[in-house]
């Protein structure tokens, strides 16, 4: 098992597909987009378990900063699809809080926030849940 950082299309493709579409509540592009620009605008950074090139599980993070502890590992979103992925992923949390030098981690339930759509992007998660 190997676990990255996603960076490149193909890899959010493959961890876009392991959601349930039909309840996630933003297409593609705004996944993509949301992870894509952390280095720009703080955002959530994604890394994904992968297992012969295929996704098992994505933990989407943010590190934030705490007047009382210092950093937080905040965990905003995780999807896995299997028990091996989701150990492995568990596992990581503890190394990934050493490397980005936080004191502390907090788990939040699920937060795929919807960003500021633009119309097209409506229409997009209008057809999907026609669709599926």
């Amino acid at each position: 098992m190997e676990i990255r950082l996603i960076t490149v299309r193909e890899d959010f493709e493959k961890a876009y597909n392991i959601l349930n579409q039909k309840e996630y509540p933003l297409s593609f592009y705004e996944y993509s987009l949301k992870h894509e620009n952390y280095q720009i605008n703080n955002g959530p950074k994604l890394i994904g378990v992968f297992e012969a090139d295929e996704c098992l599980g994505t933990i989407s993070y943010k590190v934030a900063l705490c007047p009382y502890i210092g950093k937080i590992l905040e965990i905003r979103e995780i999807y896995q699809t299997n028990i091996k992925s989701y150990k492995a992923m568990m596992d990581f949390l503890d190394q990934l809080a050493r490397d980005e030098d936080c004191l502390a981690i907090k788990i939040c339930k699920n937060q795929a926030e919807r960003m500021d759509q633009s119309i097209f992007d409506r229409m997009e998660n209008f057809l999907k849940k026609i669709i599926h």
